[in-house]
């Protein structure tokens, strides 16, 4: 564009939970995931914004305290502050906590030759009845204090004209601070009493504390909180998934129907109807219950809540050798096992990393979510939320014994100590989190049109082959495999060869399993669940989703592994240690069943 020239870079720095991700959200109309909790960010972003004719570069850096860092996501914020070039560093700082972040404002004056501080949160700090003067704290530092709201918008165009090149570029009063600790100290407070008026009340949700952070009151008010989400996921998403089910149901049949009216060959009409409709359809299907849950779990995330779980959790998650801080990417793994991973490095040494890697893929991830909801509805309709939740629970509880597990045999460390700041309570912000419930939404229904249609079509391939042969019977190529491979699964209770097919096509993807089992049966989502209750009885039902539970989640899962470990041999020891320990947990649990007259 005429008169843009080079983009100018703009470093968002702050501590954790000063709302960076939400202001680089509104600046640049990114998608980076927001949350109201320490460490969500743990690698740098970056976004275009454009200031009339001038293009700028934002970049939102992991949150850090001080420029000392003590984790890898704070060494990769300094390390940009400190060696790579910018033209402005804006410096979010939470108004409501001004203390602190006045302290940072300093350090950064010393290394950033311009900066930008933005008071954010500045609609709930008068709501705690705080009056700031900005113009006074502009004075006393020497550079631009500017009051915004990065959730409603307030104050964002000023922000963004105080760091366009028309505002100048000289740098801060390096001189002017004190260097000794004590007068940095008086220093921050004499600028705090001049410049705000009144003064922060606690808001009376803070009182919740108190209660949620009692482990005899709060881990119960967890397990309860996690059961009405995962009921709600199931009623609530129920209507639009029978719909969904039903439009793909017809679309089938008429997309065969009219292939052969128009004479195409019966194979054709075949790979329309039961490879790529009916792959397609039994993973769509479950699209409601993907947004429904993301929109409730981001909810309770941007209320505060998940954070106080890293709190409540910390003696429970210390008998596995892990710090409470951990339990943040473990929760993360609900949603997806590969950021969970990624978000390890938000901890403060190697053994709690590499142990909590390699307990993340136990947690269920939304991708394992499908194949529960068609065994759950088939055998437990009336459960479905108690299923579910045991099932959660259960891959919890097998993330921790594997960390204490690993621990004890390879690592010798002793267990980093819980250092947490708990966000405020705040009434999350409704668009936000339905917009992030409906990113997560979309990238499910992406790899449902890639390569969930690729792997249903391979599937429909493999149980059409070779000419001649029923589809999906043993002469298939699908019955041929399947076959081979059954034995290893006949002692969990589910030996037939659908079974095996779909679970070694969900090596690439959870999501595939039921698409991989429909297109082998034959049959979409609706249909499938009828079908799997005359293949499994309740106790090889609960068998298969534990072995679905527990097994590789992904190959994305095993290649974050290798690149968040560094060991390629880390990695594979891991995939097959969750293959062989999804089997033993399967066979205990269908032969301890068949023990007990189940």
């Amino acid at each position: 564009m005429k008169g843009s020239g080079k983009a100018r870079r703009c470093l968002l720095v702050g501590q954790p939970n000063c709302g960076k991700s939400t202001l680089f959200n509104r600046l640049t109309c990114g998608r980076q995931h927001i949350g109201n909790w320490h460490g969500k960010t743990i690698e740098c972003a970056e976004g275009v914004c454009r200031i009339g004719s001038h293009k700028m570069e934002i970049v939102d850096l992991p949150g850090t305290y001080s420029l000392s860092p003590y984790s890898d996501e704070e060494r990769e914020a300094v390390q940009e502050i400190l060696c790579r070039g910018h033209d402005v560093a804006v410096q979010v700082a939470d108004c409501r906590h001004l203390e602190r972040s006045l302290f940072f404002t300093m350090r950064l004056l010393e290394k950033c030759p311009r900066l930008v501080v933005a008071l954010n949160k500045c609609d709930s700090a008068r709501r705690c009845g705080m009056d700031i003067d900005e113009r006074r704290l502009s004075e006393k530092f020497g550079v631009p204090f500017i009051l915004v709201s990065a959730k409603t918008g307030e104050g964002v165009a000023r922000l963004l004209s105080a760091c366009s090149p028309k505002a100048g570029g000289k740098p801060g009063r390096k001189a002017a601070f004190p260097k000794n600790l004590v007068e940095r100290r008086r220093f921050v407070k004499e600028a705090i009493e001049a410049s705000v008026s009144g003064r922060r009340q606690e808001s009376a949700m803070g009182r919740l504390d108190l209660l949620l952070l009692n482990p005899w009151a709060g881990i119960p008010m967890f397990i309860a909180a996690m059961w009405l989400v995962f009921q709600a996921t199931f009623s609530l998403s129920a209507p639009a998934t029978e719909l969904i089910d039903a439009a793909f149901s017809i679309a089938g049949a008429e997309a065969a129907a009219l292939l052969a009216n128009a004479g195409a060959p019966e194979w054709a009409a075949s790979l329309v109807e039961n490879g790529v409709v009916a792959g397609i359809g039994s993973v769509l299907v479950f699209a409601p219950a993907i947004f429904v849950l993301f929109f409730l779990l981001y909810a309770m995330e941007d209320t505060g809540y998940l954070a106080r779980i890293a709190v409540l959790l910390d003696g429970l998650m210390g008998k596995a050798g892990l710090s409470g801080k951990a339990a943040m990417p473990l929760i993360l793994g609900f949603g997806c096992n590969v950021p969970a991973i990624m978000a390890t490095r938000i901890l403060d040494s190697t053994e709690d990393r590499l142990a909590a890697m390699a307990a993340a893929p136990f947690m269920s991830c939304a991708a394992r979510l499908p194949v529960f909801t068609v065994f759950a509805g088939a055998f437990f309709a009336s459960q479905q939320g108690a299923v579910l939740l045991f099932l959660y629970l259960f891959g919890a509880a097998s993330g921790l014994l594997t960390a204490f597990a690993f621990r004890g045999l390879f690592l010798h460390g002793g267990k980093a100590e819980l250092a947490i700041e708990l966000p405020d309570y705040q009434v999350p912000s409704w668009g936000a989190v339905a917009f992030q419930a409906w990113l997560q939404t979309g990238e499910f229904a992406k790899r449902a049109g890639t390569i969930i249609l690729a792997c249903s079509v391979l599937v429909w391939f493999l149980a059409s082959m070779p000419q001649g042969a029923e589809y999906g019977s043993k002469e298939s190529y699908a019955g041929m495999l399947g076959n081979a491979i059954s034995p290893v699964f006949a002692p969990l209770g589910f030996g037939n060869w659908q079974s095996s097919v779909s679970l070694m096509f969900g090596l690439v993807a959870k999501e595939v399993v039921v698409g991989a089992m429909a297109s082998a049966y034959g049959g979409g989502e609706g249909e499938l669940s009828s079908i799997v209750s005359s293949h499994f009885t309740p106790l090889s039902a609960i068998s298969f989703m534990v072995f679905v539970l527990l097994y590789v989640p992904c190959i994305a899962t095993i290649v974050a592994l290798k690149k968040e470990s560094g060991s390629a041999l880390f990695a594979a020891g891991a995939a097959v240690y969750y293959v062989l320990f999804a089997w033993v947990a399967a066979f205990i649990i269908y032969n301890a069943g068949l023990a007990l007259g189940f």
